[in-house]
Protein backbone atom coordinates (compact mmCIF):
# COMPACT_ATOMS: atom_id res chain seq x y z
CA UNK A 1 0.00 0.00 0.00
CA UNK A 2 2.60 2.56 -1.14
CA UNK A 3 1.56 6.20 -1.24
CA UNK A 4 0.78 7.38 -4.80
CA UNK A 5 -0.70 10.54 -6.30
CA UNK A 6 -4.47 10.63 -6.30
CA UNK A 7 -5.70 8.89 -9.48
CA UNK A 8 -8.78 9.83 -11.50
CA UNK A 9 -12.12 8.39 -10.40
CA UNK A 10 -11.97 5.33 -12.64
CA UNK A 11 -8.49 4.59 -11.31
CA UNK A 12 -9.84 4.49 -7.76
CA UNK A 13 -12.59 2.09 -8.80
CA UNK A 14 -10.08 -0.18 -10.54
CA UNK A 15 -7.78 -0.27 -7.49
CA UNK A 16 -10.64 -1.01 -5.12
CA UNK A 17 -11.97 -3.74 -7.41
CA UNK A 18 -8.53 -5.35 -7.50
CA UNK A 19 -8.26 -5.18 -3.72
CA UNK A 20 -11.74 -6.67 -3.24
CA UNK A 21 -10.91 -9.58 -5.51
CA UNK A 22 -7.46 -10.16 -4.04
CA UNK A 23 -8.82 -10.20 -0.49
CA UNK A 24 -12.04 -12.04 -1.49
CA UNK A 25 -14.17 -9.55 0.42
CA UNK A 26 -17.45 -10.57 -1.23
CA UNK A 27 -19.02 -13.69 -2.62
CA UNK A 28 -21.30 -13.47 -5.69
CA UNK A 29 -24.93 -12.97 -4.74
CA UNK A 30 -24.26 -11.56 -1.26
CA UNK A 31 -26.18 -8.72 0.33
CA UNK A 32 -23.96 -6.01 1.80
CA UNK A 33 -24.82 -3.40 4.43
CA UNK A 34 -22.76 -0.28 3.70
CA UNK A 35 -22.06 2.04 6.63
CA UNK A 36 -22.44 5.62 5.39
CA UNK A 37 -21.83 8.58 7.72
CA UNK A 38 -21.98 11.20 4.98
CA UNK A 39 -18.25 11.99 5.11
CA UNK A 40 -15.90 11.68 2.15
CA UNK A 41 -14.65 8.17 3.02
CA UNK A 42 -18.11 6.62 3.29
CA UNK A 43 -19.46 8.51 0.25
CA UNK A 44 -16.50 7.21 -1.76
CA UNK A 45 -17.26 3.70 -0.49
CA UNK A 46 -20.94 3.64 -1.41
CA UNK A 47 -20.28 5.26 -4.79
CA UNK A 48 -17.51 2.82 -5.71
CA UNK A 49 -19.54 -0.20 -4.60
CA UNK A 50 -22.56 1.12 -6.52
CA UNK A 51 -20.42 1.36 -9.68
CA UNK A 52 -18.97 -2.14 -9.12
CA UNK A 53 -22.10 -3.88 -7.86
CA UNK A 54 -22.90 -5.69 -11.13
CA UNK A 55 -19.31 -6.83 -11.67
CA UNK A 56 -19.22 -8.13 -8.09
CA UNK A 57 -22.80 -9.45 -8.20
CA UNK A 58 -23.71 -7.93 -4.82
CA UNK A 59 -26.78 -6.14 -3.45
CA UNK A 60 -26.34 -2.99 -1.37
CA UNK A 61 -28.24 -1.60 1.61
CA UNK A 62 -27.21 1.73 3.15
CA UNK A 63 -27.11 2.10 6.95
CA UNK A 64 -26.65 5.36 8.87
CA UNK A 65 -26.60 5.88 12.64
CA UNK A 66 -27.26 9.18 14.41
CA UNK A 67 -25.17 9.03 17.59
CA UNK A 68 -27.24 11.89 19.14
CA UNK A 69 -24.03 13.77 19.97
CA UNK A 70 -24.09 16.78 17.65
CA UNK A 71 -27.67 18.04 17.79
CA UNK A 72 -29.09 19.38 14.51
CA UNK A 73 -25.82 18.61 12.69
CA UNK A 74 -26.44 14.89 13.26
CA UNK A 75 -30.02 15.17 11.99
CA UNK A 76 -28.85 16.92 8.83
CA UNK A 77 -26.29 14.16 8.24
CA UNK A 78 -29.05 11.55 8.50
CA UNK A 79 -31.25 13.42 6.00
CA UNK A 80 -28.31 13.80 3.62
CA UNK A 81 -27.46 10.08 3.67
CA UNK A 82 -31.09 9.06 3.23
CA UNK A 83 -31.46 11.40 0.25
CA UNK A 84 -28.21 10.17 -1.31
CA UNK A 85 -29.27 6.53 -0.96
CA UNK A 86 -32.54 7.32 -2.75
CA UNK A 87 -30.62 9.02 -5.56
CA UNK A 88 -28.74 5.75 -6.07
CA UNK A 89 -31.92 3.69 -5.89
CA UNK A 90 -30.80 1.94 -2.70
CA UNK A 91 -32.74 1.04 0.42
CA UNK A 92 -31.55 2.82 3.53
CA UNK A 93 -31.91 2.27 7.29
CA UNK A 94 -31.48 5.38 9.46
CA UNK A 95 -31.72 5.20 13.24
CA UNK A 96 -30.66 7.21 16.30
CA UNK A 97 -29.04 5.73 19.42
CA UNK A 98 -28.20 7.42 22.72
CA UNK A 99 -24.44 6.91 22.86
CA UNK A 100 -24.04 9.01 26.01
CA UNK A 101 -26.48 6.79 27.92
CA UNK A 102 -24.65 3.68 26.68
CA UNK A 103 -21.31 5.18 27.75
CA UNK A 104 -22.63 5.76 31.27
CA UNK A 105 -23.97 2.23 31.54
CA UNK A 106 -20.71 0.68 30.26
CA UNK A 107 -18.42 3.14 32.06
CA UNK A 108 -16.22 3.49 29.00
CA UNK A 109 -14.90 6.37 26.92
CA UNK A 110 -17.17 8.21 24.50
CA UNK A 111 -15.08 6.93 21.56
CA UNK A 112 -15.45 3.35 22.74
CA UNK A 113 -19.18 3.76 23.34
CA UNK A 114 -19.77 5.26 19.89
CA UNK A 115 -17.86 2.43 18.23
CA UNK A 116 -19.70 -0.32 20.11
CA UNK A 117 -23.14 1.20 19.55
CA UNK A 118 -22.39 1.79 15.86
CA UNK A 119 -21.19 -1.75 15.23
CA UNK A 120 -24.10 -3.23 17.17
CA UNK A 121 -26.47 -1.19 14.98
CA UNK A 122 -24.77 -2.37 11.79
CA UNK A 123 -24.97 -6.00 12.92
CA UNK A 124 -28.69 -5.58 13.63
CA UNK A 125 -29.31 -4.05 10.19
CA UNK A 126 -27.42 -6.95 8.62
CA UNK A 127 -29.57 -9.46 10.50
CA UNK A 128 -32.82 -7.68 9.63
CA UNK A 129 -31.96 -7.38 5.93
CA UNK A 130 -30.45 -10.84 5.57
CA UNK A 131 -27.01 -9.43 4.76
CA UNK A 132 -23.89 -11.48 5.48
CA UNK A 133 -21.41 -8.61 5.09
CA UNK A 134 -20.98 -5.11 6.52
CA UNK A 135 -18.68 -2.71 4.63
CA UNK A 136 -17.06 0.35 6.21
CA UNK A 137 -15.05 3.21 4.69
CA UNK A 138 -11.82 2.80 6.64
CA UNK A 139 -8.74 3.94 4.70
CA UNK A 140 -4.98 3.41 5.01
CA UNK A 141 -4.90 6.57 7.18
CA UNK A 142 -7.28 4.90 9.63
CA UNK A 143 -5.01 1.85 9.79
CA UNK A 144 -1.96 4.01 10.55
CA UNK A 145 -3.88 5.91 13.22
CA UNK A 146 -5.05 2.65 14.79
CA UNK A 147 -1.49 1.32 15.08
CA UNK A 148 -0.30 4.56 16.67
CA UNK A 149 -3.21 4.58 19.13
CA UNK A 150 -2.34 1.05 20.20
CA UNK A 151 1.32 2.00 20.63
CA UNK A 152 0.36 4.97 22.82
CA UNK A 153 -1.91 2.85 24.99
CA UNK A 154 0.55 -0.03 25.22
CA UNK A 155 0.08 -3.01 22.96
CA UNK A 156 1.38 -6.42 22.01
CA UNK A 157 1.86 -7.85 18.53
CA UNK A 158 -1.88 -8.03 17.88
CA UNK A 159 -2.34 -4.29 18.29
CA UNK A 160 0.40 -3.55 15.74
CA UNK A 161 -1.40 -5.28 12.89
CA UNK A 162 -3.69 -2.30 12.26
CA UNK A 163 -7.01 -2.78 10.51
CA UNK A 164 -7.82 -6.07 8.80
CA UNK A 165 -9.44 -6.20 5.38
CA UNK A 166 -11.81 -8.89 6.71
CA UNK A 167 -12.88 -9.61 10.29
CA UNK A 168 -16.01 -10.50 12.25
CA UNK A 169 -18.52 -7.97 13.56
CA UNK A 170 -18.88 -9.36 17.07
CA UNK A 171 -21.48 -8.39 19.65
CA UNK A 172 -20.88 -6.24 22.71
CA UNK A 173 -22.35 -6.48 26.22
CA UNK A 174 -25.69 -4.77 26.47
CA UNK A 175 -26.44 -5.08 22.74
CA UNK A 176 -28.89 -7.39 21.04
CA UNK A 177 -26.52 -8.74 18.41
CA UNK A 178 -25.78 -12.44 18.24
CA UNK A 179 -22.07 -13.15 17.95
CA UNK A 180 -22.74 -16.72 16.76
CA UNK A 181 -24.31 -15.25 13.61
CA UNK A 182 -21.97 -12.26 13.30
CA UNK A 183 -21.60 -10.93 9.74
CA UNK A 184 -18.22 -10.34 8.14
CA UNK A 185 -16.82 -6.83 8.46
CA UNK A 186 -14.92 -5.74 5.34
CA UNK A 187 -12.90 -2.60 4.55
CA UNK A 188 -12.66 -2.20 0.75
CA UNK A 189 -10.95 1.23 0.89
CA UNK A 190 -7.81 0.19 2.80
CA UNK A 191 -5.61 0.72 -0.31
CA UNK A 192 -6.70 4.37 -0.48
CA UNK A 193 -5.60 7.38 1.53
CA UNK A 194 -8.04 9.89 2.98
CA UNK A 195 -6.87 12.45 0.41
CA UNK A 196 -7.72 10.02 -2.37
CA UNK A 197 -11.29 9.51 -1.15
CA UNK A 198 -11.76 13.28 -1.02
CA UNK A 199 -10.37 13.66 -4.54
CA UNK A 200 -12.71 10.91 -5.74
CA UNK A 201 -15.73 12.67 -4.25
CA UNK A 202 -14.71 15.93 -5.94
CA UNK A 203 -14.29 14.14 -9.27
CA UNK A 204 -17.76 12.61 -8.90
CA UNK A 205 -19.38 15.87 -7.78
CA UNK A 206 -20.24 14.49 -4.35
CA UNK A 207 -20.52 17.15 -1.64
CA UNK A 208 -19.48 15.24 1.46
CA UNK A 209 -20.65 16.27 4.91
CA UNK A 210 -18.09 17.47 7.43
CA UNK A 211 -18.11 16.41 11.08
CA UNK A 212 -17.18 19.32 13.36
CA UNK A 213 -16.18 16.89 16.14
CA UNK A 214 -13.24 15.75 13.98
CA UNK A 215 -11.55 19.09 14.74
CA UNK A 216 -11.75 18.65 18.52
CA UNK A 217 -8.52 17.71 20.28
CA UNK A 218 -10.37 15.97 23.11
CA UNK A 219 -10.53 12.48 21.56
CA UNK A 220 -7.13 10.80 21.52
CA UNK A 221 -7.58 9.65 17.92
CA UNK A 222 -8.03 13.26 16.82
CA UNK A 223 -4.84 14.30 18.60
CA UNK A 224 -2.99 11.48 16.86
CA UNK A 225 -4.43 12.57 13.51
CA UNK A 226 -3.98 16.31 13.90
CA UNK A 227 -0.81 16.57 16.00
CA UNK A 228 1.24 13.37 16.33
CA UNK A 229 1.14 12.09 12.75
CA UNK A 230 1.97 15.44 11.10
CA UNK A 231 5.03 15.69 13.36
CA UNK A 232 6.10 12.09 12.57
CA UNK A 233 5.72 12.82 8.84
CA UNK A 234 7.94 15.86 9.22
CA UNK A 235 10.66 13.52 10.51
CA UNK A 236 10.00 10.87 7.86
CA UNK A 237 7.88 11.80 4.82
CA UNK A 238 7.20 8.08 4.29
CA UNK A 239 6.22 7.48 7.89
CA UNK A 240 2.82 6.00 6.94
CA UNK A 241 4.50 3.45 4.68
CA UNK A 242 6.89 2.50 7.51
CA UNK A 243 3.99 1.95 9.91
CA UNK A 244 2.11 -0.13 7.37
CA UNK A 245 5.19 -2.31 6.75
CA UNK A 246 5.38 -2.83 10.50
CA UNK A 247 1.72 -3.83 10.55
CA UNK A 248 2.27 -6.40 7.77
CA UNK A 249 5.15 -7.99 9.71
CA UNK A 250 3.12 -7.93 12.93
CA UNK A 251 0.16 -9.55 11.18
CA UNK A 252 2.30 -12.48 10.06
CA UNK A 253 3.61 -13.04 13.59
CA UNK A 254 0.16 -12.53 15.07
CA UNK A 255 -1.45 -15.10 12.80
CA UNK A 256 1.17 -17.67 13.79
CA UNK A 257 0.47 -17.02 17.48
CA UNK A 258 -3.27 -17.11 16.89
CA UNK A 259 -3.07 -20.52 15.21
CA UNK A 260 -1.06 -21.92 18.14
CA UNK A 261 -3.48 -20.35 20.65
CA UNK A 262 -6.50 -21.86 18.88
CA UNK A 263 -4.94 -25.32 19.06
CA UNK A 264 -4.16 -24.91 22.75
CA UNK A 265 -7.62 -23.47 23.48
CA UNK A 266 -9.25 -26.58 22.01
CA UNK A 267 -7.21 -28.77 24.36
CA UNK A 268 -7.38 -26.98 27.72
CA UNK A 269 -10.34 -24.55 27.68
CA UNK A 270 -14.06 -25.13 28.29
CA UNK A 271 -16.60 -22.33 27.98
CA UNK A 272 -20.16 -21.44 28.92
CA UNK A 273 -22.21 -18.27 28.68
CA UNK A 274 -20.96 -16.90 32.01
CA UNK A 275 -17.49 -18.39 32.47
CA UNK A 276 -14.33 -19.65 30.78
CA UNK A 277 -12.40 -22.46 32.49
CA UNK A 278 -8.71 -23.12 31.68
CA UNK A 279 -6.85 -26.21 32.82
CA UNK A 280 -4.22 -24.98 35.28
CA UNK A 281 -1.44 -27.38 34.27
CA UNK A 282 -1.96 -26.69 30.58
CA UNK A 283 -1.89 -22.96 31.17
CA UNK A 284 1.21 -23.08 33.37
CA UNK A 285 3.05 -25.15 30.76
CA UNK A 286 2.33 -22.71 27.91
CA UNK A 287 4.64 -19.93 26.79
CA UNK A 288 3.93 -16.45 28.13
CA UNK A 289 2.83 -15.34 24.67
CA UNK A 290 0.22 -18.12 24.51
CA UNK A 291 -0.90 -17.42 28.08
CA UNK A 292 -1.57 -13.83 27.06
CA UNK A 293 -3.60 -15.02 24.07
CA UNK A 294 -5.70 -17.33 26.23
CA UNK A 295 -6.42 -14.50 28.66
CA UNK A 296 -7.39 -12.14 25.84
CA UNK A 297 -9.59 -14.75 24.17
CA UNK A 298 -11.31 -15.58 27.46
CA UNK A 299 -12.18 -11.95 28.12
CA UNK A 300 -13.33 -11.47 24.54
CA UNK A 301 -15.61 -14.51 24.85
CA UNK A 302 -17.26 -13.07 27.97
CA UNK A 303 -17.21 -9.38 27.12
CA UNK A 304 -17.32 -9.16 23.33
CA UNK A 305 -13.95 -7.37 23.37
CA UNK A 306 -10.62 -7.46 25.20
CA UNK A 307 -9.52 -3.93 24.29
CA UNK A 308 -9.48 -2.81 27.95
CA UNK A 309 -7.12 -5.59 29.00
CA UNK A 310 -3.64 -4.14 29.63
CA UNK A 311 -0.26 -5.70 30.42
CA UNK A 312 -0.80 -5.29 34.19
CA UNK A 313 -4.09 -7.19 33.98
CA UNK A 314 -2.44 -10.07 32.12
CA UNK A 315 0.37 -10.21 34.66
CA UNK A 316 -2.13 -10.32 37.53
CA UNK A 317 -3.98 -13.27 35.96
CA UNK A 318 -0.71 -15.11 35.32
CA UNK A 319 0.25 -14.62 38.98
CA UNK A 320 -2.86 -16.54 40.06
CA UNK A 321 -1.11 -19.76 39.03
CA UNK A 322 1.14 -19.46 42.09
CA UNK A 323 -1.58 -18.14 44.42
CA UNK A 324 -3.68 -20.20 46.88
CA UNK A 325 -6.98 -21.69 45.77
CA UNK A 326 -9.77 -19.10 45.96
CA UNK A 327 -7.63 -16.06 45.15
CA UNK A 328 -9.11 -13.78 42.48
CA UNK A 329 -8.39 -10.61 40.49
CA UNK A 330 -10.75 -8.10 38.89
CA UNK A 331 -10.40 -6.85 35.33
CA UNK A 332 -12.23 -4.01 33.54
CA UNK A 333 -15.65 -4.70 32.07
CA UNK A 334 -17.05 -6.68 35.02
CA UNK A 335 -14.66 -9.60 34.44
CA UNK A 336 -12.95 -11.48 37.27
CA UNK A 337 -10.51 -14.41 37.38
CA UNK A 338 -10.34 -16.99 40.15
CA UNK A 339 -7.77 -19.66 40.98
CA UNK A 340 -9.30 -23.07 41.68
CA UNK A 341 -7.76 -26.48 42.40
CA UNK A 342 -7.10 -27.42 38.81
CA UNK A 343 -8.39 -24.46 36.83
CA UNK A 344 -8.20 -20.75 36.18
CA UNK A 345 -11.74 -19.44 35.81
CA UNK A 346 -12.80 -16.20 34.14
CA UNK A 347 -16.38 -15.06 34.74
CA UNK A 348 -18.66 -12.06 34.52
CA UNK A 349 -19.45 -10.45 37.87
CA UNK A 350 -22.64 -8.75 36.70
CA UNK A 351 -24.54 -11.80 35.40
CA UNK A 352 -27.20 -13.52 37.46
CA UNK A 353 -29.99 -15.85 36.48
CA UNK A 354 -33.03 -14.20 35.03
CA UNK A 355 -35.64 -15.87 37.23
CA UNK A 356 -37.78 -13.56 39.41
CA UNK A 357 -36.88 -13.68 43.08
CA UNK A 358 -39.93 -15.71 44.02
CA UNK A 359 -39.47 -18.11 41.12
CA UNK A 360 -37.75 -21.17 42.67
CA UNK A 361 -39.76 -23.50 44.87
CA UNK A 362 -38.48 -24.31 48.36
CA UNK A 363 -39.74 -27.90 48.06
CA UNK A 364 -38.13 -30.22 45.46
CA UNK A 365 -39.96 -30.62 42.14
CA UNK A 366 -39.34 -33.86 40.23
CA UNK A 367 -37.79 -33.43 36.76
CA UNK A 368 -39.17 -35.71 34.05
CA UNK A 369 -36.23 -37.58 32.51
CA UNK A 370 -36.55 -37.74 29.60
CA UNK A 371 -39.25 -35.16 29.04
CA UNK A 372 -40.31 -31.63 29.90
CA UNK A 373 -41.10 -30.09 33.27
CA UNK A 374 -42.69 -26.74 34.02
CA UNK A 375 -41.91 -25.01 37.30
CA UNK A 376 -42.68 -21.41 38.22
CA UNK A 377 -40.86 -19.15 35.76
CA UNK A 378 -38.81 -21.98 34.24
CA UNK A 379 -39.30 -24.69 31.63
CA UNK A 380 -36.93 -27.65 31.96
CA UNK A 381 -36.14 -29.99 29.06
CA UNK A 382 -34.29 -33.27 29.67
CA UNK A 383 -33.11 -35.79 27.13
CA UNK A 384 -30.60 -38.63 27.00
CA UNK A 385 -27.96 -38.69 24.26
CA UNK A 386 -26.10 -41.87 23.40
CA UNK A 387 -22.31 -41.46 23.54
CA UNK A 388 -20.14 -38.71 25.00
CA UNK A 389 -21.30 -35.24 23.91
CA UNK A 390 -18.83 -33.01 25.73
CA UNK A 391 -19.57 -30.05 27.95
CA UNK A 392 -22.86 -28.18 27.96
CA UNK A 393 -22.99 -25.37 25.37
CA UNK A 394 -24.40 -22.54 27.48
CA UNK A 395 -25.11 -21.00 30.87
CA UNK A 396 -28.54 -22.64 31.11
CA UNK A 397 -27.69 -25.88 29.33
CA UNK A 398 -25.58 -28.60 30.94
CA UNK A 399 -24.44 -32.12 30.06
CA UNK A 400 -23.94 -34.92 32.60
CA UNK A 401 -22.81 -38.54 32.68
CA UNK A 402 -26.25 -40.16 32.76
CA UNK A 403 -25.08 -43.37 34.43
CA UNK A 404 -23.35 -41.63 37.32
CA UNK A 405 -26.06 -39.03 37.88
CA UNK A 406 -29.12 -41.21 37.35
CA UNK A 407 -32.53 -40.05 36.20
CA UNK A 408 -34.22 -39.39 39.56
CA UNK A 409 -33.67 -35.66 39.65
CA UNK A 410 -35.25 -32.68 41.38
CA UNK A 411 -35.03 -28.89 41.23
CA UNK A 412 -35.28 -26.75 44.35
CA UNK A 413 -34.04 -23.65 46.10
CA UNK A 414 -30.73 -23.74 48.03
CA UNK A 415 -30.74 -25.00 51.61
CA UNK A 416 -28.61 -24.24 54.61
CA UNK A 417 -25.63 -26.60 54.74
CA UNK A 418 -25.72 -27.45 51.00
CA UNK A 419 -22.37 -28.65 49.67
CA UNK A 420 -21.14 -29.79 46.26
CA UNK A 421 -17.91 -30.27 44.33
CA UNK A 422 -17.69 -27.48 41.71
CA UNK A 423 -16.45 -28.60 38.31
CA UNK A 424 -12.66 -28.50 38.27
CA UNK A 425 -12.21 -28.87 42.05
CA UNK A 426 -11.03 -31.97 43.90
CA UNK A 427 -12.96 -31.38 47.12
CA UNK A 428 -16.39 -30.26 48.23
CA UNK A 429 -17.34 -26.68 48.94
CA UNK A 430 -20.20 -25.07 50.80
CA UNK A 431 -22.77 -23.77 48.33
CA UNK A 432 -22.89 -20.53 50.31
CA UNK A 433 -19.14 -20.05 49.90
CA UNK A 434 -19.33 -20.87 46.20
CA UNK A 435 -22.02 -18.23 45.67
CA UNK A 436 -19.96 -15.65 47.54
CA UNK A 437 -16.84 -16.47 45.53
CA UNK A 438 -18.82 -16.44 42.28
CA UNK A 439 -20.04 -12.91 43.13
CA UNK A 440 -23.71 -13.88 43.00
CA UNK A 441 -25.50 -10.99 44.76
CA UNK A 442 -26.99 -12.03 48.09
CA UNK A 443 -30.43 -10.82 47.03
CA UNK A 444 -30.40 -13.23 44.07
CA UNK A 445 -29.04 -16.41 45.66
CA UNK A 446 -32.46 -17.87 46.41
CA UNK A 447 -33.37 -17.34 42.73
CA UNK A 448 -30.76 -19.80 41.48
CA UNK A 449 -32.31 -23.20 40.66
CA UNK A 450 -30.47 -26.14 42.21
CA UNK A 451 -30.66 -29.48 40.37
CA UNK A 452 -30.01 -32.46 42.63
CA UNK A 453 -30.29 -36.22 42.74
CA UNK A 454 -31.34 -38.13 45.85
CA UNK A 455 -27.74 -38.05 47.08
CA UNK A 456 -26.07 -34.82 45.85
CA UNK A 457 -26.29 -31.47 44.09
CA UNK A 458 -25.70 -31.91 40.37
CA UNK A 459 -25.95 -28.37 39.03
CA UNK A 460 -26.08 -24.82 40.33
CA UNK A 461 -28.03 -23.68 37.28
CA UNK A 462 -26.34 -21.00 35.26
CA UNK A 463 -23.10 -21.33 37.20
CA UNK A 464 -21.48 -24.74 37.75
CA UNK A 465 -22.10 -28.49 37.59
CA UNK A 466 -20.69 -30.96 40.10
CA UNK A 467 -17.34 -32.43 39.05
CA UNK A 468 -18.42 -35.97 39.95
CA UNK A 469 -21.13 -36.11 37.29
CA UNK A 470 -19.26 -34.45 34.40
CA UNK A 471 -19.00 -36.07 30.98
CA UNK A 472 -15.86 -38.18 30.54
CA UNK A 473 -14.29 -39.73 27.42
CA UNK A 474 -15.73 -43.13 28.36
CA UNK A 475 -19.23 -41.79 29.08
CA UNK A 476 -21.78 -44.08 27.47
CA UNK A 477 -24.82 -41.77 27.65
CA UNK A 478 -25.19 -38.04 28.27
CA UNK A 479 -28.08 -36.40 30.09
CA UNK A 480 -28.79 -32.97 28.64
CA UNK A 481 -30.71 -30.49 30.80
CA UNK A 482 -31.85 -27.10 29.55
CA UNK A 483 -33.54 -24.37 31.58
CA UNK A 484 -35.54 -21.80 29.63
CA UNK A 485 -37.26 -18.78 31.21
CA UNK A 486 -40.97 -19.45 31.05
Amino acid sequence: MESVPAPPADGVETRVLGFIRAQRLFEPGESVVVAVSGGADSLCLIQVLHVLREQLDIRLHVAHLDHMLRGSESSLDASFVSSHARSLGLDCTVEARDVQAYRRSRRCSLEEAAREVRYAFLAEVARETGATVVATGHTRDDSVETVMLHVLRGTGVHGLRGLDAVSRLHAFPGTETNRDAAPRLVRPLLPLSRDETQEYCLAKGLAARSDSSNESLSPLRNRVRLELLPYCRSLNPRFDDAVLRLSVAAREDDEHLSEAARALWAKIVSVSGVEVRIDLNGFAGATRALQSRLIHQSVAHLNGSARDVAFDHIAAVRDLVSKPVGKSVDLPGCIAWRREDSSLVAFRTDVVTEAPREGVSVEPVRIHVPGETSIPYWHVTARVIEGAAGAGPGAFVAHFDADRLGTCLFVRRRRQGDRFRPLGMSGEKKLQDFMVDARIPAAHRDEVPIVCSESQIAWVVGWRIDDRVKVLPDTRAVLRLEFSPD
